[in-house]
């Protein structure tokens, strides 16, 4: 629609009348001029003549009578269309403007004085300029200047500023006046209310805003394959995260793949030929993809099929997340639970997995492994005089001086402690082994040095090899452990082959440990119990619960023998569960019986006390059977207690809350630290009866044993003497102060029945 007709009159103002051509003044005009030629009257005519003009006259009449009731009503229809275009122009959804040379209103229909917020007869003649945000004021005189220089129609969006109301966005379609020759002069505005396409616009980019940033958080970008026509679309945001320009993304699928690792391509490109072909759920991948700076980053990509109108596959969307950060953290975890957290060096864990595959591959090349297992002598002595944290200095020593060693093919390992494992690949006899095992002593041996304090510590170093002494890594381990005891035993710092006595011996050993175990299951196992006494009193106060394994031909494997292969093969803890069970039951038999309660001493393996829960689990056999914990003894060695200091601590607060009596076992034979034994909650102590044995064979033995009874007694702690033989024994420990006794002299280990039968027939 256009306003070039508004220009000349205006809607209010009626429109000129038109005469009817039927008027009688004009029709006597023209019959007067008709008698007329030049002013000259015509002749007088004959009646015919007169006849004939008047008919014509009358036939004229009636043709301009005829016209002018066309021109009324073609005049009818005008005004109509008149009234019609002011309505639509009044009505009309846009606004129209006419403005002046100088940008004053000159015009405008409702819809512009609505945007405007202003009545029309106020709206002419103000400035339009006056209704736009100042900030857009620029953005209109830009349009206004290249509309009157290039005379073409210019369009703007900008900000009105009504007298009411938050400002409105509109778009201003400019045109010169048509009446405007010169320039500038008088030009029209059409006016379109865009504010609601601003406003999802905004609603748009703000959501796509956010959008963005969480893709941009989660690690997304997004590409599109089209497996019909096999091209690939990728959007800015993929570009800029691998750093590639527009001309340099891959086009088929295959250019893509070139992208991918080598070890990711082949299976990535089959995930997605099977998803094309068979577009179900979703699916998803992981491969790694080369940015523009040669770095594989790692990327989760979930499949998504996108379809047309009928169903079909026409592209595949691929979801791409960034899980580099979420890779290296798992490889870090990963390697973290596979290596020592110390050393640095596998665990045995890993140590197995990958001695497993070393064996594999010597099976199939029919080669040989050498599996050196060492131990480091004297370190315990290293914790005990400079602290743990010293020994673990050393111990981060001696794995900087294996990695040294060995070469980047042979596997290296720490199994705990001061235990070192080593597997050498490709060996073409033994004396590669031992020259190796030289090397090593040699590489170990010199001091260590940490600050101002030298250490030294040399190995000793068991040797198996595969095929010969064995095909499994268990196997190899257990006897390599074997001979690497052997080796400590003839001198420390030594080497020592696994020989056939060893190997029988291993195999002894498989065979007492599968007996124990199908011993423990049918229930075999017994607890025989010795008495311990009071010198002053001559009473029983207490007895020692002894672990016994009876056979069927009525002999007894002793604990010495079968104890060390319970703790070795994760039997102990199982067993120190079933001791304790038996224990409750007899002491709850023995009070049925009668007697009065007495304390049973219990004693705790290395594996049992570090085992975690073992607290819990001890408070929790005592409360099922009905006994209080305090009823029983807890004697621990200084080795299990040392193990780990700060840990030690905490179970021994922990049973010293249930009211358990706890006693350092086998005091003596150790290298304990005054200062560790004073901060530790016991409650005593009790003599090695290897010391008492000794008594009479060295000289110097009564002098050591006497000062441990002193010491004992300035910790304040209870000392038992155990192993008591003779009468000679029985006044030496009285003479010095020491009246807790056991041992053979006083009472051998017997059944329950046995131990109240022996208690009764007492004198009182």
């Amino acid at each position: 629609m256009t306003t070039e007709s508004h220009d000349s009159f205006d809607r209010r103002d009626p429109p000129p009348r038109v005469a009817p051509v039927g008027d009688s003044v004009p029709r006597h005009g023209a019959e007067e001029r008709s008698l007329r030629v030049d002013g000259v009257p015509l002749p007088p005519t004959s009646p015919e003549e007169a006849q004939r003009l008047l008919q014509e006259l009358r036939t004229h009449q009636v043709e301009l009578e005829s016209q002018n009731e066309e021109l009324r009503r073609i005049q009818a229809a005008l005004e109509l269309s008149q009234r019609r275009y002011f309505d639509l122009y009044d009505l009309a959804p846009v606004g129209y403007l006419t403005l002046s040379d100088t940008g004053l209103i000159e015009e405008a229909n409702l819809t512009a004085t609505n945007l405007l917020g202003t009545a029309r007869s106020s709206l002419v003649g103000l400035a339009f300029s006056d209704f736009i945000l100042p900030e857009d004021q620029e953005s209109l005189y830009r349009g206004r200047q290249q509309l009157w220089s290039s005379g073409e129609r210019q369009t703007i969006e900008l900000r009105l500023e009504p007298a009411e109301g938050r400002p409105i966005w509109v778009r201003l379609d400019t045109s010169l006046a048509p009446e405007t020759t010169a320039s500038p002069g008088r030009w029209r505005i059409v006016l379109t209310d865009i504010s609601a396409s601003k406003q999802s616009d905004q609603a748009l980019r703000r959501s796509q805003a956010r959008l963005g940033l969480a893709a941009e958080i989660a690690g997304l970008t997004f590409c599109e394959w089209d497996p019909n026509r096999d091209t690939l679309t990728f959007p800015p945001n993929w570009q800029r995260q691998m750093g590639y320009a527009p001309n340099e993304l891959p086009w088929r699928l295959s250019e893509w793949a070139e992208f991918l690792h080598p070890e990711d391509r082949e299976r990535s490109l089959l995930a997605l030929g099977l998803f094309a072909a068979n577009p179900g759920n979703h699916h998803e991948i992981q491969f790694r993809s080369r940015r523009k700076d040669g770095i594989y980053r790692w990327f989760a990509v979930r499949l998504e099929a996108l379809r047309d109108e009928v169903g079909a596959l026409e592209r595949v969307l691929l979801v791409h997340q960034d899980i580099t950060e979420r890779k290296e953290s798992e490889d870090r975890a990963i390697h973290l639970a596979r290596h020592d957290a110390l050393t640095g060096l596998p665990t045995r864990a890993l140590f197995e997995q990958l001695a497993h595959r070393m064996i594999a591959g010597a099976r199939r090349s029919h080669s040989q492994l050498a599996l050196l297992f060492l131990d480091l002598d004297r370190f315990k002595a290293v914790n005990d005089v400079h602290g743990h944290e010293m020994g673990d200095q050393l111990l981060r020593g001696v794995a900087r001086r294996l990695r040294e060693t060995f070469r980047s093919d042979d596997l290296v390992a720490r199994l705990g402690g001061d235990e070192f494992v080593i597997v050498l690949g490709n060996l073409r006899d033994a004396e590669d082994a031992a020259r190796s095992a030289r090397h090593l002593i040699a590489a170990l041996t010199p001091p260590y040095r940490f600050g101002d304090v030298e250490l030294q510590c040399v190995p000793s170093i068991g040797i198996s090899l595969f095929p010969q002494d064995g095909d499994s890594v268990g196997t190899l381990l257990r006897r390599a452990d074997l001979a690497m005891y052997h080796a400590k035993q003839i001198s420390p710092g030594q080497y020592q082959f696994v020989t056939e006595e060893m190997n029988r011996k291993v195999q002894a050993r498989a065979t007492l440990e599968e007996r124990l175990r199908l011993s423990m299951k049918r229930g075999e196992l017994r607890l025989a119990y010795q008495p311990v006494l009071d010198l002053r009193s001559g009473q029983v106060t207490g007895v020692e619960a002894l672990l016994r394994w009876p056979q069927s031909d009525r002999s007894e494997i002793t604990p010495a023998i079968f104890l060390p292969i319970a703790e070795s093969s994760r039997l102990m803890h199982e067993m120190g569960q079933w001791v304790l069970g038996e224990a409750c039951r007899q002491h709850l038999a023995w009070l049925a019986a009668g007697l009065p309660a007495m304390p049973i001493a219990l004693n705790v393996s290395n594996r049992q006390f570090h085992h975690p829960g073992f607290q819990e689990q001890f408070a929790a056999i005592c409360a099922t059977a009905g006994v209080e914990p305090a009823v029983f003894t807890l004697q621990m060695s200084e080795e299990t207690l040392l193990l780990n200091l700060e840990s030690s601590m905490r179970v021994l607060a922990a049973l010293r809350v249930l009211g358990v009596r706890l006693v350092l076992d086998d005091f003596g034979l150790g290298c304990s630290s005054l200062s560790e034994l004073e901060q530790m909650p016991l409650d005593g102590l009790e003599i090695n009866r290897t010391l008492v044995r000794r008594m009479s064979a060295t000289r110097s033995m009564p002098a050591i044993v006497d000062a441990i009874i002193h010491l004992g007694q300035a910790l304040r702690l209870e000392v038992a003497a155990v192993g008591i033989e003779t009468e000679a024994d029985l006044r030496f420990f009285r003479g010095h102060g020491c009246y807790q006794v056991q041992g053979f002299y006083l009472g051998a280990p017997m059944t329950g029945d046995k131990l109240a039968a022996w208690y009764r027939a007492r004198p009182a």
